[in-house]
């Protein structure tokens, strides 16, 4: 009955004794080295010139012959070891050292074939990445949404408090946006952020910022490394391409076009200062710059909230 068992088994299985030669082995063994039938001609001869005499199935024949060897001499037992074959399948192999009582009477190995199992697997990892690379993204603007914003500047803050360095947050938003709305309707609307969406990415494009929409009509820009002089240069040029691209805006008290406003921060993190505050901060400066007038940068200062305006 056992004879029968492991013959038409689904595992390839091989039975050696103490002295490695071969005791049992099943055809399904034979397959998944490619070794030729019938199997009961390989009882008696050495497992390892077994092995040996079909290297060319192995993706490293020596590494594999020396990983055998380590796991018969430690004779403790194994289970799930990944083995890859040239020809691209994945096997779970399993050990087990054979006693009788305490006598020692030799070495049980089982070979499963779970290629299927890890392509699937793989698929999911990637299906997986895939989804957590969309809840990262703005539907709407395809730039980067506030989880992934809030996570980079975690990052961003934790390098430049490492490196001493500054880092500045621009936030801005579309002056009189549910104005706007208001007048061309939310598909319109919709048009309007992605406009603006994509003038800040072309601004930006060769520096090394982060561009994220904030929610609504907001939007956030990282930018590791920047001083205050280089985020405000930065803002201006957002700020001008949105005005001179003209988008009508009849609805606004500026102008007749889309304009936005823009709050800057500019900090050196330290160890005391949560990295939320420089959200906060430059949140502050654009209240300031949408307080007196619109349609211009504000700067947060430590002394006296936003009192620079550009």
């Amino acid at each position: 009955m056992f004879s029968v068992m492991v013959q038409n088994a689904k595992t390839g299985t091989m039975i050696e004794t103490p002295e490695r030669e071969v005791a049992v082995i099943n055809q399904t063994f034979c397959d998944m080295f490619d070794i030729p039938g019938p199997p009961n001609q390989y009882v008696g001869l050495k497992s390892n010139q077994l092995f040996l005499s079909h290297a060319p199935m192995l993706k490293d024949p020596a590494r594999f012959l020396k990983t055998v060897e380590s796991t018969v001499y430690s004779k403790e037992s194994i289970v799930d070891e990944e083995i890859t074959f040239i020809n691209g399948k994945i096997y779970a192999r399993d050990y087990i050292p054979i006693y009788e009582g305490h006598v020692y009477i030799g070495h049980y190995w089982e070979y499963r074939d779970i290629t299927e199992k890890k392509k699937a697997e793989c698929d999911l990892r990637k299906a997986n990445k895939k989804l957590e690379m969309l809840s990262m993204k703005d539907g709407l603007t395809g730039l980067n949404n506030r989880r992934s914003l809030d996570k980079q500047l975690e990052i961003e803050w934790e390098y430049a408090q490492k490196e001493k360095e500054s880092l500045s947050f621009l936030l801005f938003d579309i002056d009189y946006f549910k104005a706007y709305n208001d007048t061309y309707g939310h598909i319109q609307g919709d048009e309007c952020l992605k406009e603006v969406a994509n003038i800040a990415k072309s601004v930006v494009f060769d520096e090394p910022a982060f561009v994220a929409r904030y929610g609504g009509e907001e939007f956030g820009i990282l930018l590791p490394r920047a001083n205050q002089y280089e985020a405000i240069k930065m803002a201006e040029a957002i700020r001008q391409q949105v005005e001179q691209r003209g988008i009508i805006h009849q609805a606004s008290d500026l102008f007749k076009c889309v304009t936005i406003s823009v709050g800057i921060m500019t900090v050196v993190p330290s160890e005391n200062i949560p990295p939320i505050s420089i959200v906060h901060q430059a949140d502050q400066a654009l209240y300031e710059a949408k307080r007196t007038g619109r349609n211009r940068i504000s700067v947060y200062s430590h002394h006296k909230e936003a009192d620079s305006n550009v």
